[in-house]
């Protein structure tokens, strides 16, 4: 893999043998354990090994929830930018509107807003800030939240029987205190700061330029419009949007966690030229105090344990101040291989 990954072709979109695969994993949320999940798990952990991407159907989040965080997504960006703006990011406290964001120190073409669970968190020593608008706003945020936990626990415990380990060997990193977050995304086809007096780089000439995820695993919702990409054997593929799927991958930490059996895969967002796009991940994070090295049944003499151990909280912070400004190279987990 050499030179700006961005100028590489884009797969051929009619080969459907080269697709992200769409899992059903109904069976899962019950009990990742039973035999009738078992061809899920299956498929689950080869996806996180050919892919580190897949799709899910049958997810139990429900459809009138989903619906109602779509329209408290597009009603919190088309408010006036002064309310917007009230709750602005900054690299002290990362929870509420940004416009301005970097990838790589790459300027993306998008507008979002963070939260995260209830309280002070134990990273930032920051909270949530909501806008000024009514409680509903909240209130529907939270229990999408609530739901996507959830998921993401379930996927976390198919996650680890495809790794021979108990479904709940990673409860007691994530169950009580994760560090996750959930992000609003706005690709406008216009420029945020086409004609802001904002500092910024020039150029926007992606939604979101390539990168890893950083945490465990993403929950991601995406509307009909497409432009989610995923690397792969030299070529980006199309994730084109499924009705009533949500998108999945793997992050750098569980990449790590499985000493490399998973991978967290590169993948990007287009920029908008003809229709606007909204997306909602749900980045699973494992609480503050977690430190990643790979596991004990990913790890033999033929295998050795590939990586040194990440403190959570100090990856995250530090990935996280990239999004500010160019404080040198971002993070990665190749820092920590042995």
């Amino acid at each position: 893999m050499q030179g700006d990954l961005d100028q590489y072709p884009v797969a051929d979109s009619s080969d459907f043998i080269e697709s992200v695969p769409v899992i059903d994993v109904g069976a899962v949320t019950r009990d990742a354990t039973s035999a009738e999940s078992q061809a899920a798990v299956d498929d689950i952990a080869r996806a996180c090994r050919d892919w580190g991407f897949f799709q899910v159907v049958n997810h139990n989040v429900s459809d009138k929830l989903i619906s109602k965080t779509w329209s408290q997504t597009r009603r919190f960006f088309a408010e006036p930018v002064p309310v917007k703006e009230a709750v602005m990011r900054s690299r002290e406290n990362p929870w509420g509107y940004y416009n301005n964001e970097l990838t790589k120190n790459q300027r993306d073409k998008k507008e979002v807003f963070d939260y995260t669970t209830d309280g002070i968190d134990p990273i930032y020593s920051a909270e949530n800030r909501w806008p000024s608008m009514d409680a509903e706003f909240r209130e529907t945020l939270r229990s999408y939240r609530d739901a996507c936990t959830e998921l993401g626990l379930s996927l976390l415990e198919a996650f680890c029987v495809g790794l021979d380990l108990p479904p709940a060997h990673m409860h007691k990193e994530f169950a009580e205190d994760h560090t996750g977050f959930i992000r609003l995304n706005y690709y406008p086809v216009k420029d945020p700061l086409a004609s802001s007096g904002i500092t910024k780089l020039p150029k926007a000439d992606l939604g979101v330029h390539h990168h890893t995820d950083a945490g465990a695993l993403t929950v991601l919702l995406q509307d009909d419009v497409g432009g989610l990409q995923v690397f792969k054997d030299g070529f980006w593929h199309d994730i084109p949007p499924v009705p009533g799927a949500f998108v999945i991958n793997t992050g750098d930490m569980m990449q790590v966690w499985s000493n490399d059996y998973y991978q967290a895969a590169i993948h990007r967002v287009l920029a908008m030229d003809t229709s606007d796009r909204y997306s909602i991940p749900f980045f699973f994070n494992p609480s503050a105090s977690t430190e990643v090295s790979p596991l004990s049944t990913v790890v033999s003499s033929e295998r050795p344990c590939r990586y040194h151990t990440i403190r959570w909280s100090e990856f995250r912070g530090k990935r996280t101040d990239g999004d500010y400004a160019d404080y040198g190279p971002e993070v990665q987990i190749s820092q920590y291989r042995i």
